[in-house]
């Protein structure tokens, strides 16, 4: 009984220390929201920087936490990968795979759960969806059985497609996004078992993908490998379109997954030498990784410039804080003498600096949600899962984090350097005023050399990327995008199975298109240019080549084109001609080659021309060059690939993907036009994916637009924190040192004289922070590289640059408060000490 009484007394002794604690940090809070009342200027000042601070960062992590962080749709994703071949004897750095090579794959690897393969996107095929509205193009792909169980994914209605759907004349089954249910079929629930006309045939549609997924990235229809391909290019060793999605077994790492795999295709190329070529070598990708892709670098890039910033932020506000600490040193004082320990000090003056940290957390929301608003609106389509990105209750939790971070980061140090007060010397009045408070000032000029480093790195990183945005606004693209409308446009269904049927297609659109008003040329093209990266590539040898010299051949981006192609795009041909009607599938087979293949192979544009050239291997037939055209950026931007061109009446397979009309006027206004004429030619068909060459060049340009933008707007807003800063910690020095430069001015000292005291004082930190932030830089500089075009990330006349910039603004923000000091009334000096 004696025991559980003494129980009890410790228990109720606990909760009063609690309760006590508890209740001293409430008074704590009360009373340090109270005193910041009392100094509005220094405290909305506070609260503005921290909330810039904590408001961008909590913006751009929302952004990194949906897209890179946030898990994909899929199960065990750290074990998805996709799997590609290389080709080590060529500059060859993708190979896709057969169909029979996938099966081998599949049934001799050990290292996967689960193998499925689909179709490369430059493969993309086209399914128009009639009775449903207006006849519309659906993007789709066809995949293996075990695609939907590798990814571990499970549709939002109905069920996936499985191996029992994958096999030769099994009934025609599909795989709908929630996209194409919600849009074209009306979120219809009982869709489920029902037939839908896809190019002119039934296909029972068996379930419906969430909105969550969506890969490849911008399909809407998931159909049977097997069921709908050709047994012919099922059985065919050298029809390679495929890539491969696998789920590693549990333990298997990437290294291991590719050794065995390569072990399976020396194997497969000794027991087939005629269609599998030695020297591949497998490299696997995790999954997120390729879907991803550059974006990943770019937003970490951006989350690190935001965090800089929010130091720059704590930094300046510690720097006030330790100012107005120091002015209340005689409080400070009183309170000690009359008891107060240190710890006590400390934390009342921890206690104000959390109560501005959640003033700024709460500005610094208000401020994310409208970012976040902004960024969604300004931010490139072609990055992943952007409709994903919202305020969450991570990104919340997040927020809350920073804000504690940040309190504990501008407010720790004053509150401990404050509160450690000598009363012997804090009571002799005056005594620290004269000898200045030099323990503060070290501080504070520590302070501002971190400032100003993390403001060189950010200005420096965000200036690379600038020069690197010009630069590419700056290239020639090869082309004129003026009056240049392109979409999609694949005949499909049974009528154009064969080549030719393809080509009478194109030939009789186009005539129709170039007999109507405002049109002044149109072509077919198989992949139009900077159409998201994707491209046909193609190996070549040129004529008086050994096959030594041919295998080192740049790969070279293939294109099917139709004779007015040239006059569409507004291609220089610097020699030769552009195809003509007579170049015809029995005619001598011609090719045009770009520029610099030109170059390479043959020395010069006129050389190249009436030289030969040949695709692919020693079986495909030779061709004469006929042109040469300029060189173009075919797939993005920062790239030029050699272009090699056939026409499409001599193109074997006769694939085009794409459709250009050169205009007189808007180009969308002829969108009608086409149309209609494409209607009156086949009423099967359809356009998808219709785009201005303007607005295509401009969505190659958004991405590294949108980081410039967001990039130099940090550093702006660090370059006038700094600046702030520096300005702020000079002043107060100056408003501390009043008696001692009126001493000095008594003594004989000129206003320039004190002018020049005071501003290489204030710079001392200055250079210095300078010269860590560009030893910084240069230290970082690799991981800025590769998001760069024309230039150095150790560029020297940038990093010189800015150092100058930050250099001349942090002397203007000494300047003034030297100017003010040097104007002192030397008996209004001596009276204020």
């Amino acid at each position: 009984m004696l025991e559980r009484l003494k129980g009890r007394v410790r228990e109720i002794g606990r909760a009063k220390h609690v309760d006590s604690v508890v209740g001293g940090l409430a008074a704590d809070l009360r009373y340090g929201a109270r005193i910041l009342a009392r100094n509005p200027g220094f405290s909305a000042v506070a609260v503005l920087t921290l909330a810039l601070g904590i408001g961008a960062t909590t913006a751009i992590f929302c952004v990194v936490y949906a897209v890179v962080i946030h898990p994909l749709p899929f199960a065990a994703q750290e074990q998805l990968v996709v799997a590609w071949k290389k080709d080590t004897t060529a500059y060859s750095p993708w190979v896709e795979l057969s169909h029979p090579e996938f099966k081998d794959w599949q049934a001799q690897s050990r290292s996967f759960s689960g193998l499925a393969a689909l179709p490369t996107l430059a493969y993309g095929q086209g399914y128009v969806l009639t009775g449903r509205g207006e006849p519309a193009l659906i993007e789709s792909t066809k995949v293996t059985g075990r695609f939907f169980s590798t990814l571990g994914v499970r549709p939002a209605h109905g069920r996936v497609l499985d191996e029992s759907d994958d096999r030769l004349n099994a009934p025609k089954v599909v795989v709908i996004s929630h996209r194409l249910w919600r849009d074209r079929l009306g979120g219809d629930a009982q869709v489920i078992g029902r037939s839908i006309t896809l190019t002119g045939e039934g296909h029972t549609v068996v379930g419906v993908m969430p909105a969550s997924f969506e890969f490849p990235k911008g399909v809407d229809l998931w159909l049977a490998f097997t069921a709908t391909t050709h047994p012919h290019t099922l059985e065919n060793r050298g029809a390679t379109f495929l890539q491969v999605v696998g789920h590693l077994r549990p333990g298997v790492t990437l290294r291991q997954a590719e050794a065995e795999l390569d072990t399976i295709i020396a194997r497969v190329a000794r027991e087939h030498p005629e269609t599998e070529a030695g020297g591949h070598r497998v490299v696997i990708t995790p999954l997120g990784d390729h879907l991803l892709g550059s974006a990943r670098p770019a937003l970490w890039l951006l989350l690190a410039a935001t965090g800089m910033l929010l130091l720059i932020a704590c930094a300046n506000v510690a720097n006030l804080s330790l100012a107005r600490a120091t002015s209340r040193r005689a409080e400070l004082s009183l309170r000690a003498a009359l008891g107060a320990g240190r710890g006590r000090l400390a934390r009342q003056l921890a206690s104000e600096s959390l109560v501005l940290a959640l003033c700024g957390g709460a500005s610094g929301l208000l401020l994310a949600r409208a970012l976040l608003a902004w960024l969604v609106s300004v931010a490139p389509s072609d990055i992943p899962r952007l409709e994903d990105v919202r305020l969450q209750g991570f990104v919340l939790l997040f927020s809350a984090l920073i804000t504690l971070l940040t309190a504990f980061l501008f407010g720790l140090l004053p509150a401990f350097t404050a509160a450690n007060v000598d009363l012997n010397e804090a009571l002799a009045e005056g005594s620290h005023r004269l000898s200045g408070d030099r323990k503060g000032k070290r501080l504070r000029g520590g302070l501002v050399v971190a400032e100003v480093a993390v403001s060189v790195v950010l200005l420096i990183g965000a200036t690379l990327v600038l020069r690197s945005f010009v630069n590419l606004r700056g290239v020639e693209l090869g082309f004129e995008p003026r009056n240049v409308l392109t979409m999609q446009l694949r005949p499909t269904g049974a009528a154009y199975d064969e080549p030719e049927a393809r080509r009478a297609f194109f030939r009789q659109l186009i005539d129709r298109l170039e007999g109507q008003p405002g049109v002044q040329a149109a072509s077919a093209v198989l992949i139009r240019p900077l159409e998201s990266a994707v491209g046909w590539d193609a190996t070549y040898e040129g004529d008086g080549q050994s096959k030594a010299e041919a295998l080192r051949n740049a790969i070279a981006n293939f294109e099917v084109v139709s004779p007015h192609y040239f006059r569409v795009f507004g291609m220089a041909l610097p020699a030769g001609r552009a195809f003509e009607p007579g170049d015809k599938l029995h005619a001598p087979l011609v090719a045009i080659l770009s520029e610099a293949l030109a170059v390479r192979l043959f020395g010069s544009a006129r050389d190249a021309v009436g030289k030969r050239i040949r695709l692919y291997d020693r079986d495909d037939p030779w061709r004469t060059v006929v042109g040469v055209a300029a060189d173009v950026r075919y797939r993005e931007l920062q790239e030029v690939r050699p272009d090699i061109y056939v026409p499409l009446e001599q193109s074997e397979r006769a694939l085009i993907n794409h459709f250009a009309v050169r205009t007189l006027t808007e180009p969308k206004a002829l969108l009608a036009t086409v149309r209609r004429e494409l209607l009156a030619l086949d009423p099967q068909q359809a356009v998808s994916s219709v785009a201005t060459m303007d607005e295509l060049v401009a969505a190659q340009r958004a991405r590294p637009r949108f980081g410039a933008v967001l990039l130099n707007g940090l550093s702006a807003l660090a370059l006038l924190l700094a600046a702030v800063g520096i300005h702020s910690v000079v002043a107060y020095s100056v408003t501390q040192r009043t008696g001692e430069l009126g001493l000095r001015m008594a003594l004989g000292a000129a206003g320039p004289d004190i002018r020049r005291l005071v501003v290489r004082e204030g710079m001392r930190p200055v250079v210095i922070g300078v010269g860590v932030g560009l030893a910084t830089a240069f230290a970082l500089s690799r991981l800025v590289a590769r998001l760069l075009f024309g230039l150095s990330a150790t560029d020297p006349p940038t990093f010189a640059g800015v150092a100058a910039i930050l250099t001349a603004v942090a002397l203007l923000a000494c300047w003034i408060p030297a100017g003010r000091a040097a104007k002192l009334d030397p008996l209004v000096a001596l009276r204020h000490e």
